[in-house]
């Protein structure tokens, strides 16, 4: 049974505030989290409470602490406003973002896999229409974007920072590995969504931005190529190292040779293809700018 429908029974109670649904985990206290929560909802930010950060104009991500059982727990709170876009009104009659991403956590939680763990879900409807989500998690302490730990191990140079450089790209190919496997596909598997945190072992991954992860009965090859084009655009690494997390993956998934050349070749293609596109679109808005200026 999916643990959305055991919140009341076990970890999470649902109640009704103001038109909105809430579900909030029996360890989150209320007097603090709707502090928080209200300088989101009535549109006036305190600073003192929460910071806002860096996101895309389709949310709004926001930093807070919150005080509870004596002692303050570093929080994340996304914000997803209601969104005109045909893509986002299909899904406003479905599941909210924010619920989405609410059961995906815990569908990664369950099936061996880091996420940050969901404190609240508050939801607002319309009918059957979702036009404004919540849902405020856990920050994972000690822990770094992928993109910037790697970054750091090259940075260093030193014989000892390779080495655990290579560590983490073939602990990180076993874990995209063991997801695929259990046909789980990461909805935007970008190196910023991916924090690592050092332990004794090595490294673990948590995975973050879950609204559009989701599991398969069987990953088809354009689901894996998703993930594994979305990884590879930014990832400052040499084709060895690439190959290096291609064999930990291949591994992972019992893969024979063919198999890993294939899925190989079709994702470095798709990478090729997008870094064009990208490159003419940067062009166009050069040659924009050019013509906005030449008609001043």
């Amino acid at each position: 049974m999916h643990r959305d429908c055991l919140m009341e029974d076990t970890f999470y109670k649902k109640i009704a505030l103001k038109g909105w649904i809430v579900i909030m985990h029996r360890d989150a206290c209320p007097d603090e989290v709707f502090k928080i929560i209200s300088s989101v909802v009535d549109l006036r930010q305190n600073e003192s409470i929460l910071r806002q950060i860096t996101s895309t104009a389709k949310s709004r991500v926001f930093l807070a602490s919150l005080h509870c059982s004596g002692r303050n727990i570093r929080v994340y709170l996304k914000h997803f406003p209601l969104y005109f876009s045909l893509r986002y009104i299909i899904y406003l009659v479905c599941t909210g973002r924010a619920r989405r991403a609410f059961r995906a956590s815990l569908m990664l939680e369950d099936s061996g896999f880091n996420a940050p763990r969901p404190l609240v879900l508050m939801e607002k409807k319309y009918g059957l229409f979702c036009t404004n989500s919540i849902l405020l998690t856990k920050d994972v302490p000690d822990s770094v974007q992928l993109g910037e730990k790697l970054q750091q191990f090259s940075a260093d140079g030193s014989r000892d920072a390779i080495r655990q450089k290579r560590k983490l790209i073939r602990q990180f190919g076993k874990v995209v590995g063991e997801m695929h496997q259990k046909g789980i596909l990461h909805g935007d598997l970008r190196l910023r969504n991916v924090l690592v945190q050092e332990n004794e072992e090595g490294f673990s991954f948590w995975f973050i931005d879950n609204e559009r992860t989701k599991r398969f009965s069987r990953l088809r090859p354009k689901h894996v190529r998703k993930n594994l084009v979305q990884m590879n655009m930014k990832l400052e690494a040499s084709n060895t190292d690439r190959l290096r997390f291609v064999k930990a993956y291949a591994a992972q998934r019992r893969l024979i040779n063919e198999e890993v050349r294939i899925i190989a070749v079709m994702v470095w293609k798709r990478i090729e293809l997008r870094r064009k596109k990208k490159a003419l679109i940067n062009l166009l808005k050069v040659f924009k700018k050019k013509a906005l200026f030449s008609k001043r």
